[in-house]
């Protein structure tokens, strides 16, 4: 089994997370903020730019607002937040902050695909957080925490490298 994050996107029960968060599952299990776990199941996911969404057996659920991810909506400097599923830890939801450090960005991806028009953060992204939001300050989701860089080919090691596709 794995662990992801996703965010509820319409009441009736579809959630936004990153392909690789489903990708491969047999079954699927929403476990929300209140502990109710509920099954799931995937309604499409696009490999190319690790999206995914699936359906939630639920409804009459919170939802998220979408925020606009381009510029001059979202700059180098802006301050925002991460909320993940770090290491699966027991106890729930983790949230980091940090500022957008990079705008429109190419990243390669373990599966060849290369992402392109990343947000690149200094938010602590971890194993779990992949499909979290990332939020703005007016708590509008403007990206799709995705990955981390921790070393590149050459083996230089990098920190404070993470990157969400923008919402738009």
């Amino acid at each position: 089994g794995g662990a992801g994050t996703g965010f509820v996107i319409s009441s009736d029960g579809y959630i936004a997370t990153n392909n690789h968060v489903v990708e491969g599952a047999n079954k699927i299990q929403v476990q929300f903020t209140s502990g109710r776990i509920v099954d799931a199941t995937t309604v499409g996911r696009d490999p190319s730019t690790d999206l995914a969404v699936i359906k939630a057996n639920a409804t009459g659920l919170p939802t998220v607002t979408l925020g606009n991810s381009d510029t001059p909506n979202v700059q180098i400097g802006d301050s925002v937040v991460a909320i993940g599923n770090a290491l699966a830890l027991e106890g729930g939801l983790s949230v980091t902050n940090g500022i957008i450090s990079g705008l429109n960005r190419q990243v390669p991806e373990q599966n060849g695909a290369v992402l392109f028009g990343m947000l690149q953060t200094d938010a602590a992204i971890n194993p779990g957080n992949s499909g979290g939001p990332l939020l703005n300050l007016d708590g509008e989701v403007i990206g799709i925490n995705t990955l981390v860089v921790r070393q590149t080919n050459s083996g230089d090691i990098a920190e404070g490298l993470g990157f969400a596709i923008p919402s738009n």
